[in-house]
């Protein structure tokens, strides 16, 4: 049990619905004792202990009543100084693809440092980059031995966490696999308040829409072609629906959209638009991606486009890059690499009120690398160029690419004439509703604004029972039972 309110809340109230239904419940917690984490990062100005992981548990932890565990109750202080000693003397080279008592640790240590940083790409010769990585290494070693020990202390049948990634989560989740324990991991949903949550059985990437072809055959009913264009119409303003810092006000009129933009009136040509992500985001694909970085993937297509001069490339910079303190952001990745714009290159600052939704409306195409704005562009009907992977890719929405010269041999087909623009539309709205409804589930036991919860909606535990929540049946069904984690129709 990691992070803040929320994170809390989720686990501690699926823990007592475990528990009403006979299970065996303890939770894991971290008592400040890791020197490094993936909750801290390089533009924390106070300790992530003090101010949101640590700080929450004890409270959190109390006034849920749930039996429960500390983290150095596990490795003596003695053994945390072994592990440091031993990751000191790891070479850079070695950070990466280091393994420790058969669990590839090294995996996690370079996930967590482009965490830390908000980056990409774990750069070697960065010297503060591999002190971090030391660090963070010795994290993953003493949670090596703690995954060993509490999993065979507590006899564990299985493990539940959020996320399952980094050394925060993924070293136990590696040591659980290694041992033959299932694991039941919480993974970000794109509906605001909803869980999205999938068995992991295996370290091979899972899809968290198993049951999109049977879904894609499924033509809307009214109710539900309402309920998702209500929702597109939020979410033009606000994303993420418990979260308030996303607020933005939308353009509705696409000649004021194309004038800010630095469009013509009337573009003679195609209009393409990039959305490269957050950089640390971007490079987290599990999946083959057609370049390394998005960082490398802007360049190029910048490059391409110098050369097709009646058509139009908006690169539309991700608009967290405005609030966190990235060492990869896009806008001086630009400066950096182009004395000079053309006239059909367009860079919409991460700051402009422009929101995804009134630039999909202008584009003729849109290209993305690993973003749920695939998505969104599926549901308007654009045509989908996907060069970062991700589980949007081989659903039918996108036009798939997986190396550099396949790419550009499409963006040249489409440039030339010789590949005209198709749009799915029918496809692209049920591909968006099977994202943001079909397969999440609603959280109703409480409301929060990220980071804080703001309200209950329990009178009693008992309102976990079987039969009184949905989503609590469906998520205790699925540990208990392996049952899918999905709402029923």
């Amino acid at each position: 049990m990691i992070g803040g309110e929320i994170q809390f809340a989720q686990l501690a109230f699926i823990a007592h619905a475990l528990r009403i239904r006979g299970a065996e419940v303890t939770g894991l917690l971290c008592d400040e004792f890791l020197p490094a984490c993936t909750s801290r990062k390089v533009d924390h100005y106070e300790s992530a202990c003090t101010r949101w992981c640590h700080r929450n548990a004890g409270p959190f932890i109390r006034a849920a009543g749930l039996p429960h565990r500390w983290y150095g109750e596990f490795v003596s202080p003695q053994e945390k100084e072994q592990c440091a000693g031993i990751a000191s003397r790891v070479s850079p080279q070695e950070l990466q693809t280091f393994e420790w008592r058969g669990i590839p640790l090294g995996e996690h240590v370079d996930l967590s440092v482009e965490s830390y940083f908000k980056v990409g790409r774990f750069d070697l010769d960065r010297p503060e980059m591999v002190a971090k990585g030391r660090e963070l290494l010795t994290s993953a070693m003493c949670l090596t031995l703690i995954g060993e020990r509490a999993l065979e202390e507590l006899d564990i049948d299985k493990v539940f966490m959020e996320d399952g990634m980094k050394i925060d989560w993924g070293v136990i989740r590696a040591v659980a696999r290694h041992r033959g324990i299932p694991v039941d991991v919480v993974l970000g949903a794109p509906l605001g308040a909803c869980f999205l949550i999938e068995h992991d059985p295996s370290p091979e990437p899972s899809d968290p829409l198993p049951q999109w072809p049977l879904w894609r055959e499924i033509p809307l009913t009214a109710s539900q072609e309402t309920e998702l264009d209500d929702y597109m119409v939020r979410r033009a303003t606000k994303p993420y629906e418990d979260q308030d810092w996303t607020v933005t006000r939308p353009l509705v009129d696409p000649a004021e959209i194309r004038r800010q933009i630095g469009l013509p009136p009337e573009p003679s040509g195609q209009v393409f638009t990039m959305f490269p992500n957050l950089g640390y985001d971007a490079g987290m694909t599990v999946w083959r991606p057609t370049y390394d970085s998005a960082a490398e993937w802007v360049a190029q297509t910048f490059r391409f486009f110098e050369r097709w001069p009646q058509h139009h490339l908006i690169i539309k910079v991700h608009p967290s890059e405005s609030l966190r303190t990235a060492l990869d952001q896009t806008t001086d990745f630009l400066a950096a690499s182009f004395d000079a714009r053309p006239d059909n290159l367009h860079v919409i600052p991460a700051e402009t009120p422009l929101v995804a939704q009134d630039v999909i409306r202008v584009t003729d195409a849109v290209m993305v690398y690993t973003s749920t704005v695939a998505v969104e562009a599926a549901y308007f009907g654009k045509p989908v160029i996907n060069v970062g992977g991700g589980w949007h890719a081989g659903r039918g929405c996108s036009i798939d690419t997986n190396e550099p010269g396949q790419y550009f041999n499409i963006l040249t087909d489409i440039c030339s004439g010789s590949r005209p623009l198709s749009q799915r539309e029918e496809l692209g709205r049920r591909y968006a509703y099977a994202v943001f409804f079909r397969s999440v589930l609603p959280i109703r036991h409480y409301s929060a604004v990220f980071p804080d919860l703001t309200e209950l909606h329990l009178s009693s535990l008992d309102d976990l029972a079987p039969g009184r929540d949905t989503t609590m049946d469906v998520i205790c069904r699925g540990v208990l039972l392996d049952e899918p984690f999905h709402r029923p129709e």
